[in-house]
């Protein structure tokens, strides 16, 4: 079955406007995470990848979404931590210090990212949060590895149901440089953020956005390597689904849909007036949702 028109354009619109954006030298430091960390190196064959991890407990690896890197999940990450649980972030490629070959890189050889991050960070079995594109990675390696997987989070589910085609312009606004910061981060409020949010320029991620990582990202997407049905499954452990009710670009329909596909392993839990960057927007509520389901996993209580 065909793409309906409006799905094919949006994306293509999307794809088209974050490859072509490219950082200046001057944005080489893209942001990094702000809080105490510790770090060590996973190597993937020629990919050298940057882990940090922080707290104590129970592991929870948590993967960011397209062309950021793990400060986007820090606001939740410390709520994890504060709550007993250790976080262990992966540094995609292209991302800071993180390096590897940024073509003919499939989705595959991203979910070995994080395998090889989990392995270097230690702690598995592990439960998996997947922040929007980071969700397709993490079910992936659900899939590939379930050796490795007590549990699988989605946060801003996507996949099946395409973004609304009014997104785009918005798109396109928030990652042009010339325009002042006030326009593009009004776009992002419109295309990421609930209507009820008054999001700031850092809240926006302005300054947090790689060419190198969207590239690779967007390329191993493909999905005549890797159709849907190869990811979205996520395995077979318990998965908590965490959408947004006023997230556009990940409607609430993919999440209601995993429900009904799987509905004696997964929890889905709806934010009403929640936009896609759920994370930056509500940490307290995605937070406390990880806790509740994590806590609730077989053999929580013995770890």
């Amino acid at each position: 079955m065909k793409r309906p028109f409006w799905r094919s354009t949006t994306i293509a619109a999307f794809g088209i406007v974050i490859a072509s954006w490219q950082p200046t030298q001057a944005q080489g430091q893209l942001r990094q995470l702000v809080g105490e960390w510790k770090h060590v190196v996973a190597t993937n064959g020629q990919a050298k990848l940057r882990v940090f991890t922080a707290g104590d407990g129970p592991s929870i690896v948590m993967l960011p979404a397209r062309a950021v890197g793990p400060f986007a999940l820090e606001p939740v990450a410390e709520r994890l931590i504060a709550a007993g649980f250790r976080v262990v972030l992966p540094e995609p490629r292209g991302y800071g210090q993180s390096i590897g070959p940024l073509e003919d890189v499939t989705m595959r050889d991203l979910a070995m990212d994080v395998t090889k991050a989990i392995e270097a960070a230690g702690g598995a079995p592990v439960v998996i949060v997947g922040h929007a594109f980071g969700n397709r990675i993490g079910r992936m390696l659900a899939q590939d590895r379930p050796d490795l997987i007590r549990g699988v989070v989605l946060i801003a589910a996507g996949g099946k149901f395409p973004p609304k085609p009014e997104i785009a312009p918005n798109l396109r606004i928030w990652l042009d440089e010339s325009l002042p910061s006030e326009r593009r981060t009004a776009a992002a409020k419109a295309a990421f953020f609930g209507p009820q949010s008054n999001p700031t320029p850092k809240d926006a991620m302005l300054d947090g956005i790689s060419a190198d990582t969207s590239k690779v990202q967007a390329a191993a997407a493909d999905s005549k390597l890797f159709p849907l049905e190869s990811w979205w499954p996520g395995g077979k452990s318990p998965m908590l689904v965490i959408q947004g009710l006023a997230d556009v670009w990940a409607p609430v329909e993919n999440g209601r849909s995993l429900k009904a596909d799987y509905p004696d392993r997964v929890t889905l839990v709806e934010l009403p007036a929640v936009g896609h960057l759920m994370a930056s927007e509500r940490p307290d509520l995605v937070a406390d949702a990880i806790v509740a389901f994590v806590r609730g996993l077989p053999g929580a209580e013995r770890r």
